[in-house]
Order: C-alpha cells, then structure tokens, then sequence
C-alpha cells in the first residue's frame, strides 16, 4: 500500500477497509430521499440559475463588471444542477454504476471543475467590491476594463479544469463510481488523498481567506466613512462654509451646508454598499454549504455524515438566485419582467 500522509482523513486513507455500501447510508430509504432531494435541488437550480443568467443578458443595467462574475458563477451552478440526477442514479445503486462509466467520470469531472469554479468567482467579486468601494473610479475602470475582466473570467475557469483535469489525465486521480458512498467522484482505491487534501486543506483556504479579508475591509471602510458623515453633520452650521470632498467610486462625502452628494451619486452609492452587503449573503450560503462536506473529508470517522454534507453542498448550486430574488434590488426587478413575459420593460 502507498504511503500516505499522517492526519489525513481516515475515509480517504485507509484503502485496506473493505468496500462496504452500507458503510456511508444506513438503509435504503435514506438513498431514496437523498435521491428525491437531489432531484428537486437539480430542478430548483436549474430554473434559477437559467433566470439569472438570462437576466443578465436582458438587463442593460445588470450588464456590469460584477455581475460578469456573477454570470459565471452562475453558469457553474447551472452545469452543477444539470448533471445532479446522474448523482440521484448513483445514490440509488447499491454495487455499480447502471449507465456508462463516462458519464459518471464526467459527472464527477463537472462538479469538481465547478465547485473551483464557485469559489473562484466569488473570490472575485469580493475583490471587485473592494476596489469599487475604496478605490477612485478611475482606479476601478483601469483595473476591470474589458479585457482585463474576460482574462480573469478565462482563469476562473482555467484553474479548476487544470487542478481537476491533469490530475485525472495523468492518473493522479480517477474519476468514476466510488461504492463505498455510491456517488460519482474520485475513486478512493485508486486515486491519491493528497490530491483532496490538497485542494480543500490548501486551495480552498486561500480563496477564502481573500475573500473574508476583502469583505472585512469593505465593511470597515463603510463605517469609517458612515462615521466620518456623522462627524460632520454634528459641526456648527458656521464651519459648513468649507467645501470638502472625497470621492471615490463607491463612497462620496461632499460637505457644503449639509448638501455632501448629489442626489445620483448618494443612491449609487447606497445602492453599491446594498448590493455588495447582498454578495456577502451569497459567500456566508456558500461557505455554510461547503464547510460540512469539508470537514468530512478531513475529519476521521465522518463517513456516516458524507451523504448528508455531499447534499448539503449541491445545494449551493440553487440557493444563489434565490437570495438574488430576495435581496437584489436589481435582479428582483428583472426576475419579476421575465416571469410575467414583460420583456418590454426590462431595463
């Protein structure tokens, strides 16, 4: 047997126990409703998520360099949803695969390129946020030009296809049926556990840290300033004869009796600090979906919970349209256009 690293999750390093079905679920049921729910997650992601996107490009006004990763933070979950029945069928045998071993190899290849994908995306549009808030707009329009927002799309999406595809091109891992927890990943036997410690011990972490670190500074830069206006609203109206103004592409302060913005720059900025506070939703749904399913592979003795945190974290994939229906402003507005067929009136 290989060597493995110590500390390494026992389901992933001990090859020697004996593949038993029975060792992840504890009966039939259980697999039938994991299956129905599964099924429900694919149905509720896929009409979501084809809402956003087709919101996206209807909607002049969400034509915006953050919502370019929110597009394609949504196509990952569109693609995540579609394949999800075939994790329905695998849940649902007991010993083998029923359909075409490529579509189980491809099924796995799919969620694990996307779920890179999600973080990436979000990862961006955290730093998105950040430099739209604190930094000068000029700032904001050199750094996200088109082109330079296409190219970071392309490595949002080159990253996971190359830490998901070389690995299983050159063996490192197989990707197909793995019987022990009846789903369709990497295949325990005969793929490496530093592979996954490496993703979800390392990788995973560093996107996150970057993305907890870039919404903090957001945050406290919104409180700095909020704080800084109710200095100013407390000084005596004969200091208010000095015209003062920070502008950036967020937040502007312009105190000249009590008139600090104009009215169009006081709603954008109100709105960015709305919107950037509802992105902070969608990274909090992302991280409570996939930190059971991490602490499973990492933890020893956890192979009774992977059913339940492998469900878990599918439903990310339908839980982002949702929190854009009910916290997005703008989404909400054009979601409402689509689904009554008013397509006159999407802005």
């Amino acid at each position: 047997m290989a060597d493995y690293p110590p500390n390494v999750t026992d389901t992933l390093l001990n090859e020697e126990t004996p593949r038993c079905t029975f060792c992840a679920y504890f009966s039939y049921t259980q697999r039938q409703v994991l299956a129905a729910i599964l099924v429900v997650i694919s149905f509720l992601g896929v009409v979501g998520n084809v809402l956003v996107i087709a919101a996206v490009l209807l909607s002049r006004k969400l034509r915006r360099v953050t919502n370019c990763f929110v597009f394609s933070l949504s196509v990952a979950d569109l693609l995540t949803s579609l394949f999800l029945p075939f994790s329905a069928v695998a849940i649902l045998n007991e010993h083998t695969w029923p359909l075409p071993t490529v579509l189980c190899s491809l099924t796995a290849f799919v969620f694990l390129t996307c779920l890179g994908c999600s973080i990436n995306s979000l990862a961006c549009i955290a730093v998105n946020r950040y430099v739209l808030i604190t930094k000068k707009r000029e700032t904001y329009r050199r750094l996200y030009s088109s082109r330079r927002t296409t190219l970071a799309i392309l490595i949002v999406w080159m990253i996971p296809l190359c830490t998901t595809g070389i690995p299983a091109i050159t063996g490192f891992i197989q990707l197909g049926f793995e019987p022990k927890y009846s789903s369709c990943t990497w295949v325990l036997a005969e793929s490496s556990p530093r592979y996954v410690f490496v993703l979800f011990a390392i990788f995973c972490p560093i996107q996150l840290t970057t993305i907890i670190l870039h919404y903090m500074k957001v945050f406290l830069h919104i409180r700095k300033h909020t704080k800084a206006v109710g200095q100013t609203l407390n000084v005596p109206s004969g200091r208010l004869t000095i015209s003062e103004s920070v502008s950036n592409s967020g937040l502007t302060n312009n105190r000249n009796n009590h008139d600090y913005v104009a009215p169009e720059r006081k709603k954008r900025n109100k709105l960015n600090i709305q919107v950037t506070k509802n992105l902070f939703v969608v990274v909090c749904a992302f991280v409570l979906c996939v930190l059971p399913y991490t602490l499973t592979l990492l933890l020893p003795n956890s192979r009774q919970v992977f059913p339940f945190a492998a469900t878990i974290l599918m439903m990310n994939s339908c839980i982002n349209p949702i929190i854009y229906a009910i916290k997005h402003p703008q989404f909400k507005t054009v979601f409402r256009c689509i689904v009554t067929r008013r397509f006159r009136d999407i802005s």
